[in-house]
């Protein structure tokens, strides 16, 4: 599929695979059931009037979204009363509890919850799994002054994979507790101040495998041989690495968890930080070409890359497998760029042969070649890169990459042109509000075929995405004879990934673009963690998402109409998808039948 450019970073990739730990094998995955006190038996006794206990659980839910705490707990309290195997009205009932202060009364509310289960979204304070219900728990008992209980219900939700265990000491609501030692334990902020540097490294390395223990959906994950080893070689060095080179050697550690989701991100630290070369790169069919720079560069803007040092770019490409645990090998194409524009990065794969610089060879349209040294710079970590907006010809698709989603309508032939850049709520309009909007549209302008662009969503809250699957579907009902497309790549990850599972399930879509940069099932989420000497900040993959049948094994969703980016399109400003997509309109191709 790819050129010779690609096949030899696959080739090199055979081989990296070898000591590259696989995703992790079903069998091995760990469930995450929440912890009650006892067994709920199902009521018996008779709802009196299920109409009006249905009235008056539409009506509490709403008080709740509209954060009428006062006038939603009377109603609340009427509902648990009178039906009490509903976990969603119990959770209702803890949080109102909680906002007025009635605490005891919230944590009773909130257990019989958690024994229930929940499924709620979009409410206000309240978070739907279990371990997030038992830090609500943990923090009503904190309320009262009860430590103990506190720090209980801390501990069964970090044993719960609770992700946010970085942000537990700033929530005001364990205010009265933070200066406890145990709760600066739990919460993974509690310092020996007498430990020399090396010790303070060597408690974060424990740390951190510990939180790979703890977070890991795999409860085998800890367990890699290679990991172990690299852990074990990494404690002895520490004395005479830097602390950059400590954090390379974390980062390889995180590679060989073996999917996608895992990831230490090298600039939020108090120590250790990496730089940025002040160029952004890209991996086209043709080549790895510089795609961006800082203004006293951007002559270099359109050039190839050839070599880091003396190293072939699709040797270096390869290397970088070695710290990027993946989903698949379009993980590879994404990125790998991203990591070779950090010095300290390709110090740590011998690439280069200095931590803060790099000689790079680059290749101009004239088959010219030089090579330059380009030196790190400090960078905040913004999201990882999407293809940037042409500095000459911008197309449609790289226009508004930064808005999570939008849309408009080209008359002269029908297209609504939808682009979903992140599963995020935009503040002055909801997801839902949106996909309201585009069934509107759909009903009421000039619409005969959708385009739906995921090339640059990488995710974001999954909860969301239900009235947005319902506008497409509703697309297929209301326009029998339009098509449906759906332009997807390598950026196309974790909650993206997610709809376009659900899309391909539920729709007769056409899919065009680039595989997809994750698989229908696969291992997901974001359990955050934060070292607590260095302040090193990463990501390690905590549940399981079956979004797809349980007999799917697909490393990937492949495109009906493979589209793949190549320079010449990018730098003339041609989107090749949406060239690809006006072709089959204009020649009136049948779309696909499920």
């Amino acid at each position: 599929m790819y050129s010779s450019f690609l096949t030899h970073v696959a080739t090199c990739l055979t081989f990296s695979s070898l000591f590259i730990a696989q995703p992790a094998k079903a069998e091995s995955i760990r469930a995450l059931t929440s912890t009650s006190e006892q067994a709920h038996v199902a009521q018996q006794q008779t709802v009196k009037s299920p109409v009006d206990y249905l009235n008056t659980r539409i009506n509490a839910l709403a008080l709740v979204r509209s954060k009428n705490w006062q006038q939603a707990l009377p109603q609340l309290q009427k509902l648990t009363r009178s039906y009490q195997d509903d976990g969603d009205t119990w959770y209702l009932l803890g949080l109102t509890q909680i906002q007025l202060a009635h605490y005891e009364q919230a944590i009773i509310a909130l257990k019989k919850a958690l024994s229930l289960g929940v499924n709620l979204t979009n409410v206000p304070t309240g978070s739907r799994p279990s371990n997030d219900i038992m830090i609500k728990i943990a923090g009503a008992y904190a309320a009262l002054g009860k430590v103990d209980e506190a720090n209980q219900w801390l501990s069964k939700s970090l044993s719960a994979r609770y992700d946010e265990r970085s942000s537990l000491a700033n929530k005001g609501v364990f205010d009265s507790i933070k200066d406890n030692m145990q709760f600066q334990r739990l919460t993974g902020n509690y310092k020996d101040t007498s430990l020399t540097r090396d010790q303070q490294w060597n408690a974060d390395l424990d740390f951190l495998l510990s939180e790979i223990k703890r977070l890991h959906v795999n409860e085998q994950a800890s367990n890699n041989l290679d990991l172990i080893t690299l852990a074990n070689n990494l404690r002895s060095d520490i004395p005479k690495l830097t602390d950059q080179q400590i954090v390379f050697g974390m980062m390889q550690m995180i590679g060989r968890l073996g999917n996608g989701h895992n990831f230490i991100v090298p600039t939020f630290g108090e120590k250790g930080n990496f730089t940025r070369l002040p160029v952004q790169f890209y991996a086209f069919i043709d080549g790895l070409y510089i795609v961006d720079a800082e203004a006293e560069f951007s002559d270099l803007i359109g050039h190839k890359v050839t070599a880091f040092g003396q190293t072939p770019t699709a040797e270096a490409m390869a290397k970088v497998a070695e710290i990027n645990p993946r989903d698949n090998e379009m993980q590879q194409l994404w990125l790998a760029p991203y990591y070779l524009a950090m010095p300290e990065v390709l110090a740590g794969l011998e690439l280069s042969d200095a931590s803060n610089e790099a000689s790079i060879t680059v290749e101009n349209a004239q088959n010219m070649q030089k090579t330059i040294r380009l030196r790190g710079r400090t960078f905040e970590f913004r999201g990882f890169p999407t293809l940037p907006e042409n500095n000459q010809k911008s197309p449609q698709y790289l226009q508004n990459v930064t808005k999570p989603y939008w849309y408009e309508v080209d008359k002269s032939n029908g297209i609504l042109y939808v682009q979903f850049n992140a599963v995020a709520q935009m503040k002055t309009q909801s997801l839902a509000q949106f996909s309201a909007e585009l069934i509107e549209k759909i009903k009421h302008g000039e619409v005969s075929h959708l385009v739906l662009d995921l090339r640059h969503n990488s995710g974001g809250n999954g909860s969301i995405l239900p009235p947005l699957l319902k506008a497409l579907i509703y697309f297929e009902a209301a326009k029998p004879a339009g098509k449906l497309f759906v332009v997807m790549g390598r950026n196309t990850f974790s909650a993206a990934q997610n709809l376009l599972t659900n899309i391909d399930s539920f729709t007769n879509a056409i899919l065009v673009g680039e595989p997809s940069g994750s698989r229908p099932n696969h291992i997901g989420e974001a359990g955050r963690f934060r070292l607590p000497f260095s302040g090193v900040f990463g990501l390690v993959s905590s549940q399981f998402h079956q979004t797809s049948r349980a007999e799917d094994h697909r490393i990937w969703i492949a495109p009906h109409m493979p589209v793949l980016p190549d320079s010449t399109s990018y730098f003339n400003g041609v989107d090749p998808a949406m060239k690809a997509i006006y072709s089959v309109l204009d020649k009136n191709v049948d779309g696909l039948s499920k």
